[in-house]
């Protein structure tokens, strides 16, 4: 296949998935950088090291897929994740287009704040209530969801390989959706930078 599998995990919520589709996170951006906490803020651009990622998780996708065709990109309309796609986009050779709803996490008031102060906003969270909205942003349910709903409609799409350009903590509540648990109850997933996971089964982080 050309790469490393470095776990698969099965699925059961959507397994009508009968052509590969990818998920990817955008690479470094500025702010990742300053160490300031991203959310929706829309702005921060890809670092030098972010372009090598996302060139990097198309070379990853164009190994596993072995010659065949990527037939769209579909990514979050923020500028790291638009770049990322970008890149991705002239070296498989996709369109893409922008979908909102593969945006990251709504984080409220916390965007802009380093992330030590992120942090303990989030210890003071309550997590066990996945309706409740992060310092006046989404909730883990909202996000959820939202992932929820582009992963149906892929599921649906007639045929072709399809690449989702999205963030962490997005990419994390569409595995929670894929693997069937509910938000506030999935275990933590690391997604760095430039991660790309297979979603055909399975899901399976290629590296």
């Amino acid at each position: 296949m050309g790469c490393a599998c470095l776990w698969a995990v099965p699925y059961e919520r959507i397994s009508a998935v009968t052509h590969p589709v990818y998920l990817v996170r955008h690479g470094q951006s500025e702010w990742n950088v300053l160490r300031l906490t991203q959310g929706q803020t829309s702005h921060p651009r890809l670092t030098s090291l972010g372009r090598r990622q996302a060139q990097r998780a198309a070379s990853l996708i164009g190994e596993d897929l072995a010659g065949r065709p990527v037939t769209r990109i579909l990514t979050s309309d923020l500028v790291r994740a638009v770049e990322t796609a970008e890149v991705v986009s002239r070296a498989l050779q996709a369109p893409v287009a922008l979908d909102t709803r593969l945006r990251e996490q709504h984080l409220g008031e916390l965007e802009g704040r380093g992330y030590d102060e992120t942090w303990a906003a989030g210890e003071a969270h309550d997590w066990s209530d996945p309706a409740l909205p992060l310092a006046g942003g989404e909730s883990l349910l909202e996000v959820h969801d939202r992932l929820g709903a582009v992963l149906a409609e892929v599921a649906e799409h007639d045929g072709g390989v399809t690449v989702l350009v999205s963030h962490g903590d997005a990419i994390r509540a569409a595995i929670a959706r894929l693997t069937g648990v509910a938000p506030h109850e999935a275990p933590w997933v690391e997604v760095a930078n430039g991660a790309v996971a297979r979603v055909e089964r399975a899901i399976t982080w290629l590296g």
